[in-house]
């Protein structure tokens, strides 16, 4: 799918889903959207301003920003978004010629569609100074995505060190969770990273498109923000790793209770035992088959019987005043 914008230093701004852009005139400049291009489409816009449609082809399998050696300047870059509250990651293509610039993604993404149509309303505002111009208010826009992405990743970390701290049986952290977190911190730090080497060949000239002073500001703007995201996930690592601890202290603790609980159960068995030890001698020795002292008299019944109860009754007390029950 095609989309364009067509801007006029005048102020004009035009837009529209049709894939017949018009040809810019004296004070014009076109972006281009490809969403999930097809073969004809790729065909028709690498053709009609004249780069390699290579990169534009492979967008889907690039693993990492990247800049392709190439006229006029392209560049692929790793971009993530919020989509119904989840987490998304999609590559982007820019092509910037004097004119143009061209943006595609290798996926439909109403998140896109909403970023063109904020483009579109930034610009009915104020004029346009030109490429670099747009690609950097494109830039900022997506740039500032990335802080509700790293907001939602606290949230999931927060969310985590709850379970973690409380280590209740119906909150249980799944350690699978912290790796995955984790690693996808790693991978938007990469990202980030490999964003800003782009940005500061952009700001040395490479990209061979005229820079006046706004774009020159804002890609500093840009550039900042990056290293400063680049910072925040780093902190946000820092953060997964207190909570693996805090969740290692949490299951310390938890084989410690289960520990005392199972001291507690034992010393109570060992308790009851004990009492029962030494009525059970008692009456083992006078259940022989022989003959036993107080056996010929009516009342020896009566004394073994209330020895071993006072016998019980003294070691129940012992245990109870030393807490063993």
């Amino acid at each position: 799918m095609i989309r364009y914008i067509l801007f006029n230093e005048k102020g004009s701004v035009k837009k529209s889903s049709r894939p017949d852009y018009p040809s810019l005139g004296k004070g014009e400049y076109l972006l281009v959207f490809l969403s999930k291009p097809g073969k004809e489409e790729i065909d028709k816009v690498s053709s009609d301003f004249g780069f390699d449609r290579k990169p534009l082809t492979n967008l889907a399998k690039e693993t990492h920003s990247r800049r392709y050696i190439t006229l006029p300047f392209q560049f692929a870059m790793k971009s993530v978004y919020l989509e119904n509250g989840k987490i998304e990651f999609s590559n982007l293509l820019f092509v910037l010629t004097n004119k143009c610039l061209i943006v595609a993604s290798p996926k439909h993404s109403s998140y896109y569609d909403g970023l063109v149509d904020n483009l579109y309303e930034e610009f009915r505002k104020s004029k346009v100074r030109g490429v670099a111009h747009i690609f950097c208010n494109f830039l900022q826009e997506d740039v500032d995505e990335n802080y509700e992405v790293l907001g939602k990743i606290e949230e999931q970390i927060k969310e985590i060190e709850f379970k973690a701290a409380v280590f209740e049986k119906d909150a249980k952290v799944k350690v699978d969770d912290i790796i995955y977190i984790k690693s996808q911190l790693y991978k938007l730090s990469r990202q980030f990273w490999a964003t800003t080497r782009v940005i500061s060949l952009i700001r040395m000239g490479v990209a061979h498109i005229p820079l006046e002073p706004e774009s020159t500001r804002l890609l500093g703007d840009i550039h900042e923000t990056f290293l400063h995201q680049v910072d925040v996930a780093a902190a946000q690592k820092e953060m997964l790793s207190d909570t693996l601890t805090v969740y290692a202290t949490g299951v310390n603790n938890r084989l410690a209770i289960i520990s005392n609980d199972l001291n507690l159960v034992m010393k109570r068995l060992a308790a009851y035992g004990l009492i029962l030890l030494i009525p059970t001698l008692i009456s083992g020795i006078f259940g022989m088959n022989f003959q036993l002292p107080l056996e010929q008299h009516s009342w020896g019944f009566y004394a073994v019987t209330g020895t071993m109860l006072a016998i019980m009754v003294t070691i129940l007390l012992y245990a109870k005043k030393n807490d063993w029950l």
